[in-house]
């Protein structure tokens, strides 16, 4: 007798009826560019994160560069108060730079 798969729900898309909204943003650095990561929550309480790398050094730059990719999935009402930081690889690796 054959075996049956779990049914598992798929994700839901971003295009979806409910908006969306960036929460927080992550930088990681790799190699000679910024990985931006951005954590959408919409109004029903889901979470969804986006990555994309952007092709500059510049973490500005990457964030904008990563906006304009946020932007074009759909249902972003925006980003007001979002907060931007480091990922912890990148703090620590920032603060051995500076102890050396």
């Amino acid at each position: 007798m054959p075996r049956r798969r779990a049914v598992r729900a798929a994700p839901e898309p971003i295009r979806a009826t409910s908006m969306w909204r960036v929460d927080q943003v992550f930088l990681a650095r790799k190699g000679t560019r910024v990985e931006v990561t951005s954590s959408l929550v919409n109004d029903r309480g889901g979470l969804r994160n986006l990555s994309v790398t952007a092709p500059t050094d510049d973490p500005r730059e990457a964030v904008r560069h990563a906006a304009r990719f946020i932007a074009g999935k759909g249902n972003v009402s925006g980003a007001r108060q979002a907060r931007v930081r480091w990922t912890r690889e990148q703090a620590v690796t920032e603060q051995d730079e500076l102890i050396r």
